[in-house]
This record gives C-alpha cells, sequence and structure tokens, in this order.
C-alpha cells in the first residue's frame, strides 16, 4: 500500500509540473507573438523617428526577457499577481525598468520560467527588449534569502531575477533565489540607448506624438490650484473629433491635453472670481473678454458632467471644447447656465479660446 501511495504521489508530481510546463509554452507562444508583431510594427513606421516608451498598465505586455544561457524567451508583463505570474514573467510594479539606474525587479513561478534560474553563472548575458530599445545585463551571482526579505535599491541599473527556492519545487517553500546582474555598458547620462521612457508598452510612441501641454498662468494664478484635484467638478466623458495620429491617441497626450484644457477652464473661474483681469489677459487669447456674467460670481454648482472633446484638423490638435451646467451666485447675473468653454492649442500651450453662458 504504502508502494503504491508512493507510485501515484510520484504520478502527481511529475503531473503537476508537466501541466505547468504545458500551460507556461502555450501562453509564451501566444504572448511573444503578440510582443513581436508589435515591435515589427514600430520598427516599420518610425524608422526615422525617435522612439519613446511609456509606463504599461498591471497585466500589460511590457517586453521580452532573453536568457540565452537558459534557452529561455519569455513574455513580461506588468504586475506580479497570479494573473501575471499564470502566464509571463511579471515585473515588480514600484521597480524601475531596465536602462534607468536603481534596480529593476522580475519574478516567475520555479515551475514556470525561472525552473532552471539557478543554473546561471557569473558572466552569463540577460536581455531586456522592447519595441523601441534592447538592454543587456551581465549575471554577477546569486543568492538564497528568506520570504519577505526586502530587496536593495541599487543607485546603477541593475536587474534582480527572482523566484522560489529550490526551483521547480513542488511544495511550499519560504526561501527565495535571487539572481542579481548589472547592466552591461551604460553610456553618459545613465541610461541606456533609447531608454527615454520611464517603462515600456505595446504601442511605441514616437517622440513627435509625445507633448506636454501647458498654460501660461501667471504664477500668482497658479498658487490658486488650477488642477482638477484642487477643483471640484464631475467628469463626463473624453471624446476625439477629427484625424489625429492612432500613436497619439494610444499615448499620455490626450489626457495631459484635457489636463491643460482643465487648469486653463478653471483659472478662468478664478481670474474673474477675483476680478483680475491680468490673470484673465494671461491665460486667454488676445480677442476673448471674459463673460461679465463671470465677473465677481462664483460657481457654486456644476450641475452636469464635464464632457471634454478634443478638435483636429489635418491629423494636429486645434482646441478642446469643455461643455457643462454651472450654478452662479453673486456678480452682475447669478442663475443657471449652460457652458461651453473652447480652449486653443498652438504647439504645446493652451489657451481660453473662447467662453460662452446661456441661461438655462
Amino acid at each position: 500500500m504504502i508502494g503504491v501511495a508512493l507510485f501515484w504521489g510520484a504520478l502527481g508530481v511529475v503531473g503537476y509540473a508537466t501541466g505547468w510546463q504545458s500551460h507556461k509554452r502555450q501562453a509564451q507562444d501566444l504572448l511573444l507573438s503578440g510582443e513581436r508583431s508589435v515591435m515589427q510594427q514600430a520598427a516599420t513606421q518610425h524608422r526615422s523617428t525617435p522612439c519613446l516608451v511609456t509606463d504599461p498598465q498591471a497585466g500589460q505586455l511590457s517586453g521580452i526577457l532573453k536568457i540565452p544561457a537558459l534557452h529561455l524567451t519569455a513574455p513580461v508583463e506588468e504586475g506580479t499577481d497570479d494573473a501575471e505570474l499564470d502566464v509571463a514573467v511579471g515585473h515588480f510594479a514600484t521597480s524601475v525598468w531596465p536602462g534607468q539606474s536603481g534596480t529593476s525587479v522580475f519574478l516567475a513561478h520555479d515551475v514556470s520560467y525561472f525552473v532552471h534560474l539557478d543554473q546561471l553563472k557569473p558572466g552569463d548575458t540577460i536581455v531586456y527588449t522592447t519595441a523601441c530599445n534592447s538592454v543587456t545585463y551581465t549575471v554577477q551571482g546569486q543568492q538564497v534569502v528568506q520570504e519577505g526579505d526586502p530587496v536593495a535599491n541599487s543607485t546603477g541599473p541593475t536587474m534582480v531575477l527572482d523566484t522560489c527556492y529550490p526551483p521547480n519545487a513542488l511544495f511550499f517553500t519560504t526561501k527565495r533565489l535571487l539572481v542579481t546582474a548589472t547592466e552591461a555598458t551604460v553610456p553618459d547620462g545613465g541610461q541606456s540607448p533609447g531608454a527615454t521612457g520611464t517603462g515600456a508598452t505595446r504601442l511605441a510612441v514616437p517622440a513627435e506624438d509625445q507633448v506636454s501641454y501647458s498654460v501660461p498662468a501667471p504664477p500668482a494664478l497658479l498658487a490658486e490650484g488650477l488642477t482638477l484635484e484642487q477643483n471640484e467638478a464631475p467628469m463626463g466623458t473624453m471624446t476625439l473629433a477629427g484625424q489625429t495620429s492612432p500613436t497619439w491617441q494610444q499615448s499620455p497626450g490626450p489626457l495631459a491635453l484635457e489636463a491643460a484644457a482643465l487648469e486653463a477652464y478653471f483659472g478662468g473661474l478664478h481670474a474673474t472670481a477675483r476680478t483680475r483681469a491680468d490673470w484673465w489677459s494671461a491665460i486667454a487669447d488676445p480677442s476673448v473678454p471674459p463673460p461679465p456674467a463671470l465677473m465677481g460670481a462664483a460657481v457654486t454648482g456644476h450641475d452636469a458632467p464635464l464632457d471634454v472633446e478634443i478638435d483636429s484638423t489635418d491629423g494636429s490638435v486645434t482646441q478642446v471644447v469643455l461643455r457643462t451646467t454651472v450654478t452662479l451666485s453673486g456678480g452682475s447675473a447669478p442663475g443657471t447656465y449652460a457652458e461651453t468653454v473652447t480652449t486653443s492649442v498652438q504647439g504645446s500651450t493652451v489657451r481660453i479660446g473662447g467662453w460662452t453662458l446661456t441661461p438655462s
């Protein structure tokens, strides 16, 4: 009976490991195919333009990890929860990305991608590749630590691969294997070639599509607090009208532009509430006067969600239109108004381009 129990137990162990490896291979093939397609697309579209990368969200593909000595090519996803580690190598979200100063931390199950991690030796290479760049690391060594022990951050670009110890353990283990590697070559400036962003994403964004927007508000007006976090307004929907670059649409650009348009909007409200014509002139186009009903008035309620529309012509953003309903108190004409605010976009500068109030 003991022999039979051992026999079936051994079959269970083998089946568990085999199941993990089969699941890994299926996910590996699918995810690698998708990531390589994105890389090929980026290489084709942006041969003549600088390439930037942006932070991925949890569960999003971010790159490919290659360890030639282990014959390993693994997809990498942001995050280290089961949803990520069941199909990919996970990037620890609070650590830096390869190519930056600091320690990049990657985790994988010991019965999955990192099953042979203990076989790495000093001098072996690890390559992390995105749609924009490739960073090579050289293994320095390995150590075994207790579960929960912190991973020290470094001043230079380093990488730590983390898995359960011993690898291929089919039981609960309280120890972790850490493999440490340092970037092979670091040019002046402390970043790898092409590592111009803070992370990697499934879609590379050319430099001309990465625009930061600002409102020319004077310091005294900025001190009033012009962000959405500092002003109450229920947000509605954001729509993109006209033709814009697909990469810009999927970049941080639209949200950055929306934030700047909101700063111009709240700046206009603060300027008129304080009857500061100089503040208004600084953030509005020269031909746009402040609405008389706003002068000396306060918005005591946004009675409808604040909808944002970004308009484009011939691929370039021209204006942002904000629509809502407000209740004004004080001033020359208190009451409830349907409000439409247009902000003009000239390059990276956003100003008030129009402001209408219609009694409702």
